[in-house]
């Protein structure tokens, strides 16, 4: 471990639009995301920078840590706003960090947010801001997309704070097919294939957390539906509470985990293991011990499908003659 062996502070952001599992299967005759009840849906003027500099805003407004002071920046999504340029340099830009600041960009994973973590607690000689945001989009008539959510989280490490990060462990295991997205595309893709892929993400969460040198009573994993980090969690030895978030915001990719974490936290968890999971496959385990507040709670509004459609880019409106 580094010299940024806590988490000081934390910030969490959601959008303020959500739509349940009903109006899916209005519209479509049924609703692919296993235990998804209602989700998070961005706004169109909304993406994984904005929500990152929400998220970061909070952190930062909760450290002790001025933000000239930072010596490090990592920043984690599968949908960053642009294939090519470096967008961690955006996000340290509008939240006006030094610019000796040292950034880094986790993309292409699910598992990109405990990237970021461990690479916070190696890497940076100082205060490091780990912020990972996503909004996942799949195809319109598909899980993928009925389970996807929105939202970021962010995390100030320091050499001090009231939760220790404990120990990393990881797990690597080719699955190939589980979740890729082709270059230039916009939308998830899989080989369908559920027993498959329940199999790699079982396989590589209880290898991750397994590598750890003591199994943690509380789990925290990526979580791509409501009941599958359930089912990885019959693979552990011992009996791991398991904290999710995809219920109630759906799928936030590389922010789940970080989700999860704040979710036990907001339950009294003071011992539990972060685990972001990658497809592909592999895994980044953090055992964390303490707590924060990151709660994230904020007035919503309630959307059609129609409106969802539109929001996401489903429908494009065009304009006409009068």
């Amino acid at each position: 471990m580094g010299v940024t062996d806590a988490i000081e502070s934390a910030g969490a952001y959601t959008p303020r639009y959500r739509i349940d599992a009903d109006a899916f299967a209005e519209a479509w005759g049924t609703f692919d995301a296993p235990g998804v009840q209602r989700k998070a849906v961005p706004g169109a003027d909304e993406d994984a920078v904005t929500m990152a500099v929400e998220a970061a805003k909070t952190a930062l407004d909760g450290s002790a840590h001025d933000r000239e002071g930072l010596a490090g920046l990592a920043f984690a999504s599968t949908t960053p706003p642009v294939d090519e340029g470096d967008v961690a340099a955006t996000v340290a830009e509008i939240l006006g960090l030094d610019n000796t600041v040292e950034t880094a960009a986790f993309t292409q994973s699910t598992g990109a947010g405990g990237s970021a973590i461990r690479w916070g607690t190696e890497v940076p000689d100082g205060p490091t801001l780990v912020v990972a945001a996503d909004a996942p989009l799949g195809d319109p008539d598909d899980a993928l997309d009925h389970a996807a959510g929105a939202g970021a989280v962010a995390f100030l490490l320091a050499e001090d704070g009231p939760v220790e990060i404990r120990e990393t462990a990881t797990y690597t295991e080719e699955f190939p097919g589980t979740r890729f997205r082709e270059r230039g595309a916009d939308a998830v893709d899989s080989y369908d294939a559920t027993a498959y892929e329940r199999d790699a993400y079982g396989t590589v969460v209880a290898g991750a957390v397994d590598a750890l040198d003591e199994a943690p009573p509380a789990i925290a994993p990526t979580a791509p539906n409501g009941k599958r980090p359930y089912r990885a969690a019959r693979r552990l030895d011992g009996d791991a509470d398991v904290y999710e978030t995809a219920g109630d915001l759906g799928d936030t990719g590389a922010a789940g985990p970080l989700f999860g974490l704040a979710a036990a936290w907001a339950d009294g968890e003071d011992d539990v293991a972060l685990v972001a999971f990658g497809d592909g496959a592999s895994a980044v385990a953090v055992r964390v011990v303490g707590t924060l507040d990151a709660s994230w709670d904020r007035e919503t509004v309630d959307v059609s499908y129609a409106e969802y459609a539109r929001k996401r880019g489903h429908v494009v409106e065009t304009g006409g003659d009068d």
